[in-house]
């Protein structure tokens, strides 16, 4: 009995540690990409007992590198395939081959759900939120050839491992030595089905996790607090999930990634009721609208002395990642204000706001009227975007991609460096506008 014990736990340490195992190649796999293109990793997460293995980045904006950098967790791992056939050639420990077994088993099916996710992926039926798919979304590949690519590695793997590993007849020897005595009250045979039950569950973490995905987070690079929101936790009587004071003026950046399918409202409020220097109101729209986003921008805003909130909508699905940073204003926030001046009396043009890499890609007159497209713009890049309105008017900017709608401006008179995230589709820049009596002006810039 003592033994059959003994059997089980090394059975159940070595099945976790094959998971954790494969977890940190996975990550690693990003996270080498990551380094190998320039970037910095901020975040490196393989526990599974506490959050989904992860990592976050910054310093990547390149599609196609962001689009590697996505293909590098399924693929890594595959470095085992070349020791663990070496090893199983090699070596007669039943738990040594055992162990390889199991790390191969986990290795062979990911790539037959990557063939399965570029299918689905081809016909429109996932989107751009596991690894393979934010791969094809990168980097435009034809996702029926990425499918074939991926089984034709699957099936050379698998020939390879018949051939030259031998791992039916390893499989065969290992499976004999767990199956014991053929009585079917044999403490043995209660061990061969929990390491079974183990195996299976491997099995079905293993896929679960690559089919999941792990989204690789361009996140800020440094922040000061981070707030999770589950978003059925917020109620109507609730809907503040954070409120904090400023005592001098001070520069926040608020970002935030978010995974939703319903709508929701996001806002920055001033509980005090007094309005903002940049809209005149007591709130701005951060985010209005649904989908999945790995990370948005609302940044550079100066908030005065007060009491202030961040507001999300009551009954929402899904989940919101908010980071927030802070600073004391220096010259750049001093001209912003210097711009909202300059909107505010009227002095505004085309040639007031000259930061560098932006280009003015619109500039006219308001007419009334609703769902304007002013201006498109390609698919495949992040893009940052500033905007002005200078006059009287209602007036919601809007930007439309991959059948996503992003709040730009509403109800406020300048944004500046809104990010937006790449998309497949051509984006549309719209305005909504009641009553104007207004120019605006729309710059841009690719990253």
């Amino acid at each position: 009995m003592r033994k059959t014990v003994i059997l089980i736990l090394a059975m159940l340490g070595i099945s976790l540690g094959v998971i954790f195992l494969y977890a940190f190649l996975h990550e690693g796999g990003h996270a080498l990409l990551v380094l190998l293109f320039g970037g910095t990793v901020t975040e490196f997460e393989v526990d599974f007992f506490t959050y989904s293995p992860h990592i976050s980045y910054v310093g990547i904006s390149n599609p196609m590198q962001r689009a590697f950098i996505s293909l590098g967790g399924p693929l890594l791992p595959l470095i085992l395939v070349l020791p663990l056939t070496l090893l199983l050639r090699r070596t007669k420990n039943l738990v040594v081959q055992g162990t390889s077994l199991l790390l191969l088993g986990s290795l062979l099916p990911t790539l037959l759900v990557s063939v399965g996710i570029s299918l689905a992926y081809g016909f429109g039926s996932v989107d751009a939120s596991e690894d393979v798919a934010r791969f094809l979304f990168y980097s435009g590949f034809n996702p029926f050839m990425v499918a074939g690519a991926f089984l034709i590695l699957f099936v050379a793997t698998l020939v390879f491992l018949l051939k030259v590993g031998r791992v039916k007849d390893v499989y065969v020897r290992v499976t004999r030595a767990l199956r014991g005595p053929t009585d079917k009250r044999s403490p043995m045979l209660v061990a061969r089905i929990i390491v079974t039950v183990v195996v299976l569950a491997l099995g079905t973490v293993v896929i679960r996790h690559t089919i999941d995905g792990d989204q690789p987070v361009n996140q800020p690079l440094s922040y000061h607090t981070r707030i999770d929101v589950d978003l059925q936790d917020v109620k109507a009587d609730s809907t503040f999930f954070h409120t904090f004071a400023v005592e001098d003026p001070t520069v926040f950046d608020f970002v935030y990634s978010l995974d939703t399918h319903s709508d929701i409202t996001l806002r920055l409020v001033n509980v005090g009721g007094e309005p903002f220097v940049f809209n005149n109101q007591d709130s701005i729209v951060m985010y209005q609208g649904r989908g999945s986003l790995s990370l948005a921008y609302f940044a550079g805003f100066t908030l005065l002395e007060g009491d202030y909130a961040l507001e999300v909508s009551p009954g929402g699905l899904g989940s919101l990642t908010m980071y927030i940073d802070s600073k004391k204003p220096d010259a750049a926030d001093q001209q912003y204000f210097e711009l909202l001046t300059k909107v505010n009396d009227g002095s505004f043009t085309a040639g007031t706001y000259s930061e560098e890499g932006y280009e003015l890609i619109y500039q006219g007159e308001l007419a009334p009227g609703l769902d304007q497209i002013l201006v498109t713009v390609p698919g495949g890049y992040e893009r940052k975007v500033s905007a002005f309105v200078v006059g009287e008017g209602d007036v919601t900017l809007l930007y439309v991609a991959d059948g996503e709608t992003h709040t730009l401006l509403e109800g406020f008179k300048a944004t500046m460096g809104r990010g937006l995230q790449p998309h497949k589709g051509q984006g549309e820049l719209r305005v909504n506008a009641l009553n104007p009596s207004a120019t605006l002006y729309i710059y841009l810039k690719e990253d």
